[in-house]
This record gives C-alpha cells, sequence and structure tokens, in this order.
C-alpha cells in the first residue's frame, strides 16, 4: 500500500511539473537563450548539500564563469549560505513532503534549462534528485545540447562488488550496510552517467567503480588557499593530532586510536583529538590547530585532508596501499603529493617514524600548502 500511495504521489507532482518543464525546455532552444564561444558557459554545481560543491562554484567564478550550486536538502553542519539555491521542501506529512518537494524541484529544473548551459552533477542526481523523472534528468540535458559533467563523491559511485580490494570493501560496508543491497542500483546510475556525460572525474577512491573517466585528479575537491591563513605544526611541546571521524569504519578511526594509545604508553605527549558530529567551522578550528592531521586510512584521502593541507599540517593518509597507486603515479600526479602513506596496519609505525624527525615538519607542512596551491580544480578543463 505504501508503495502504491507513493507512485500516486511522484505521478500527481510529475504531471504537474512535466508542463513546466516541456515549457523550460523550449525556451531553452530559442535563439539567443544559449552562450556561444567565445562566452563562457553558465555552471550549475549539484545537488548534494556538501561543502566541496560551494567551492567548486567559487573556482568557477574566479575563472570568470558565471556560476551557482543548487542544493536538493540540508545538513546540520553546513549553514545554508553556501548554497546558492535550496529546492527542498519541508513538511511534517511524508505524503505532502514528497509532492511538494518534487514539485518544488520540477519548477527549479525547468527555470535551469534556459538559465544554464552547463551542470556539474554527482553521480546520484541533480536537480530531479529523489522525482519521478530523475532517470531522464542526463539525457534531457544531453538532447538539449547542455554539457554534463560527472563527478563522484562517496557513495554515489561506490558499486561495492566491484571493489576488488576486500579490506576496503570490508570497512566501507562498517559504514555503509545498504550499499551492498543498492550495488545495482548505484552501478546503473553510474553506467547512465558515464554514457551521456561530456566530462567524467576519476578519482583515487573511485576509479575501480567507473567504466571511463576523462580527468584523473587525486581527489575531486578544491580549497581556497587565498581564505586559509597556514598555521605551522609546533616543533616542541605536546603533539596534537587531529582526526575527522563522521565515518569510523571507512576512516579507521579504531585503529588510529590504539596506535595513539600504544604511543602514549611507550611515552610520548600526544593529544588525539577526534572531530565529529560537529559543524563545519568548529571542524576546521580544530584541524587548524593540529600538528599532525590523520584522515581516513583505507581509501586515498578526501576534503578534510585539503583543508589541513592549505593550514600546513603534517597530513596522513594511503596513497600507496590502493589498487589505484599506479594508475595514478602513471597518470596524474601522485608522485609530487606530499601526503605520508599509512593503512590502520601501518599507523604506528608511520606516527612513531614523525615523532622521530619532529625537526622535519616544516618542511613536510610547507609542501602540502605548496600541493593544495597548485593543484586546484581546472574549470576549463570541465566546462570550458
Amino acid at each position: 500500500m505504501r508503495g502504491l500511495i507513493r507512485l500516486v504521489v511522484d505521478l500527481c507532482a510529475a504531471a504537474v511539473g512535466l508542463p513546466a518543464i516541456v515549457a523550460g525546455a523550449v525556451a531553452s532552444l530559442r535563439p539567443g537563450s544559449r552562450r556561444r564561444p567565445p562566452q563562457k558557459p553558465r555552471v550549475l554545481w549539484g545537488s548534494q548539500p556538501i561543502k566541496a560543491l560551494a567551492w567548486m562554484a567559487e573556482c568557477a567564478r574566479r575563472a570568470g564563469y558565471e556560476s551557482e550550486v543548487v542544493a536538493r536538502e540540508l545538513y546540520a553542519i553546513y549553514p545554508p549560505e553556501h548554497f546558492d539555491h535550496i529546492v527542498f521542501a519541508r513538511s511534517a506529512n511524508p505524503v505532502v513532503h514528497r509532492f511538494t518537494d518534487s514539485v518544488a524541484a520540477y519548477r527549479f529544473f525547468a527555470q535551469a534549462l534556459s538559465r544554464y548551459d552547463a551542470f556539474a552533477y554527482y553521480f546520484d542526481g541533480g536537480v530531479l534528485r529523489r522525482t519521478f523523472l530523475h532517470g531522464v534528468e542526463i539525457p534531457l540535458l544531453k538532447l538539449l545540447g547542455k554539457k554534463v559533467v560527472l563527478i563522484p563523491y562517496g557513495s554515489d559511485a561506490w558499486v561495492t562488488d566491484h571493489i576488488a580490494n576486500l579490506l576496503w570493501r570490508a570497512a566501507l560496508l562498517v559504514d555503509y550496510p545498504e550499499l551492498g543491497a543498492r550495488a545495482a542500483e548505484v552501478e546503473r546510475h553510474v553506467r547512465q552517467g558515464c554514457r551521456h556525460a561530456d566530462c567524467v572525474l576519476g578519482c583515487m577512491a573511485h576509479i575501480s567503480c567507473l567504466p571511463r573517466w576523462d580527468i584523473l585528479p587525486l581527489t575531486c575537491y578544491p580549497v581556497d588557499t587565498h581564505a586559509v591563513e597556514p598555521v605551522w605544526p609546533a616543533t616542541e611541546g605536546k603533539v596534537r593530532i587531529v582526526h575527522a571521524a563522521n565515518h569510523r569504519g571507512f576512516k579507521g578511526t579504531d585503529f588510529l586510536v590504539a596506535a595513539v594509545e600504544r604511543l602514549r604508553a611507550e611515552g610520548h605527549d600526544l593529544e588525539l583529538d577526534v572531530v565529529e558530529r560537529t559543524t563545519n567551522e568548529d571542524a576546521l578550528a580544530r584541524i587548524a590547530r593540529a600538528d599532525i592531521y590523520v584522515d581516513q586510512l583505507v581509501a586515498g584521502y578526501a576534503f578534510a585532508a585539503m583543508e589541513a593541507m592549505a593550514f600546513g599540517k603534517v597530513v596522513i593518509s594511503p596513497v600507496d596501499g590502493t589498487e589505484a597507486t599506479q594508475v595514478f603515479r602513471r597518470y596524474s600526479y601522485l608522485d609530487e603529493c606530499p601526503v605520508i602513506d599509512a593503512s590502520p596496519e601501518t599507523i604506528h609505525e608511520v606516527l612513531e617514524r614523525l615523532l622521530a624527525d619532529r625537526a622535519g615538519w616544516p618542511e613536510l607542512a610547507r609542501a602540502t600548502r605548496r600541493f593544495c596551491e597548485r593543484f586546484g580544480l581546472d574549470v576549463e578543463l570541465l566546462v570550458g
């Protein structure tokens, strides 16, 4: 019965939204509605409410693009001002919520068709995510001559049975147990996206699940180094280690805690600050006070590690122990990455070695900052 109600609500919402989409599609085909070279395309980024989207939009604006970001929901850790558009209808009644949320998405999408020329989305969908017409969004954009860029961020592109590293798969399923059951659905989204997109970004944590990629950055996250002043690690006194543990299984948090406890027992003066269930602003303030930042210990580093690099920290995360290592050494810029490799099995040894050479930390910290400044998001490659 619940499934039937959802279907009826979805069809009613689509009946309301479809005429607006048709009108928006027609408007987008009118002469003068589309940018022509040498004009730069207008870009819409969406739609997961992740801070990286805001940075991407800002990077594009600085490169001379009209660029905005749309979020289809909100997370408590990020304030709404990070996003230009929030297309999310709230209602305590689940039936009313589903209807009004879908209608809001259809109406925004109809307007977006003539407002933007390029759409940069994650693999789990754009403006029409969670609506009845989710599956036609990217094909329709291509039919109307729009550019489509697809970027993986996490569970949107992890097809668990394509991850050959069983330790990696096991850690992932600790935090995302539903991914195993959703593997066929995720793969369907990934394959449809890769079939239609003009540009697909790969990265160290995702290429094993992608049938194609066009650009191979180590990660897909830009950081505004102009807005972040370095806070260099101390070379004496208590050592402060910071670790963001929003997903403890995949981050390898328990292994890090055990390693720090063992090092303390061996006489080292250490403080471990595990950051979780807090705002992004608080997390950044705590990373800024770190000497060492330990990112996820299972796959390659992610957004918080890039922020730690911008602050000029000694950063630890796996860069050599993944199945993608050789690909990124040959075809990307992994050889220039100053992140210190570690895994759940080696984190004690890596920290012990760092503690024995504290005088070398300033040089490591300067290298991470330089790396962060140099390797940002190249918007021209994506949507130019």
